[in-house]
């Protein structure tokens, strides 16, 4: 027990600091080194381990087949058209946000959220660099907005998919039940949003008007612009617009998925056919190529996953946790609490995976939706709090756009305390 506890906690904590001195610590090495340590000090066997990942290689599927998905969607200009979209259908700085908002929560209710905003913050960044306006206010509304539309299913994000997976409940259930307060939750996120920084996005309104009223008939400006940034041809590739055959197949092939959703039970056997199906006929329309869409899988995740797995097998098989009240956990409001604490201190994922080794057979069906909600929204209390918010993070940090820890937790915990309660009300009403 005491290996067990030992291994568990340095792996947890690996995962929360991220950052040691001068050190870089990324959550799947961290997670595999859990892994290993639990097979070194002989608290799981080998055979153990591999049993461990293979009882929930679902999971791992699932999140594999909708990766292949947005990323041969990335490839095919699918995320340049959003962008082109809201920009040029954007009025004011407030239709702007509203319409980001909107349309990230949107799509990270329709695929990984981390995928999202990974593949949308650069096109954001020029899109605020080209209207005139202060990018990181929109660059924190845009993770709010994936984090609270990712609630709605269960593949907006991998919590989700794993929640879904190991309670069973089906792709309709869980969205009829979510989907409702991921509207509203993403209502109150895009007002709050708004009155924390509306400093930011009412400076240089006029000019902002007139650049977005501008881009509104002459588009084609952005659409040069991404295209000058994006030579390589493949990243972001709006070249690829040009032959939209592979990018209508590429929807095409996603709604189809979607409609397996409804009437297959095994949701990792819909989104690995549809992404092997994507993988094969795609590229054979259009300049996407196979080797660059499985070079561009997020294969960190997966591994993060295996690791995790390993670790609290070895956490379960020592009774780590013998000494916790499970009982606590079996009322909206303490478990909502649980994850909301858990998930800012290690991250939602992790958080969430621990939550379901210690009482996975006592939470009921409506208490994995109160926690499958609580640990996604209450990520959004600060940048650590979601593996989106990181992203996000970093890759405005890339772009030379700095957000600011107090800054994004000044609008965060507002967000976060409104949406909880909003999430609690409605999931123990309805």
């Amino acid at each position: 027990m005491i290996l067990a506890l030992s291994v568990f906690v340095l792996t947890y904590v690996l995962i929360s600091i991220r950052r040691f001195k001068k050190f870089r610590i990324e959550r799947p090495a961290a997670a595999l080194l859990g892994a290993a340590l639990m097979v070194l000090f002989a608290v799981v066997t080998p055979q153990e381990a591999i049993n461990a990942i293979r009882t929930h290689i679902d999971t791992i599927i699932l999140l594999l087949g909708m990766m292949l998905l947005v990323v041969i969607l990335e490839f095919c200009g699918f995320f340049d058209i959003i962008s082109l979209y809201i920009v040029k259908h954007a009025k004011s700085p407030f239709g702007f946000l509203a319409m980001l908002m909107a349309v990230t929560g949107t799509l990270s209710a329709l695929i990984l959220n981390d995928s999202v905003v990974l593949l949308f913050t650069p096109i954001l960044v020029k899109s605020c660099r080209l209207i005139k306006t202060n990018p990181v206010p929109y660059l924190i509304a845009e993770a709010f907005a994936a984090n609270i539309g990712s609630v709605a299913t269960p593949i907006g994000n991998p919590q989700n998919a794993y929640i879904a997976i190991k309670s069973g409940i089906s792709f309709t259930e869980f969205t009829i039940r979510l989907l409702p307060v991921a509207i509203v939750c993403l209502f109150i996120g895009i007002i709050v949003t708004w009155f924390v920084f509306r400093k930011d996005f009412i400076a240089n309104t006029d000019l902002v008007i007139k650049r977005l009223k501008f881009l509104n008939v002459h588009w084609h400006v952005y659409r040069e612009e991404i295209i000058e940034q994006n030579k390589d041809g493949y990243k972001n590739s709006i070249n690829n617009l040009k032959n939209s055959t592979s990018l209508y197949l590429a929807i095409a092939i996603l709604v189809s998925v979607f409609i397996g959703f409804l009437f297959v039970q095994e949701m990792f056997i819909v989104a690995i056919i549809g992404g092997c199906v994507a993988l094969f006929f795609v590229p054979l329309l259009g300049k996407v190529k196979t080797r660059f869409v499985l070079k561009n899988i997020d294969w960190g995740i997966l591994l993060f996953f295996a690791g995790l797995f390993v670790v609290l097998a070895g956490v379960e098989k020592a009774n780590v946790f013998s000494w916790f009240d499970k009982e606590y956990l079996q009322t909206t409001t303490s478990l909502s609490l649980v994850s909301a604490i858990l998930s800012n201190l290690i991250s939602n994922v992790p958080a969430v995976m621990l939550i379901a080794s210690i009482s996975s057979y006592q939470l009921s069906q409506q208490l994995w939706l109160v926690l499958a909600a609580s640990s996604t929204l209450a990520g959004n209390a600060t940048i650590l709090g979601a593996a989106a918010n990181i992203i996000v993070a970093e890759a405005g940090s890339v772009m030379g756009v700095e957000i600011g820890f107090w800054k994004f937790m000044k609008a965060g915990i507002i967000v976060t305390m409104l949406t909880l309660i909003a999430s609690i009300l409605m999931l123990s009403l309805i």
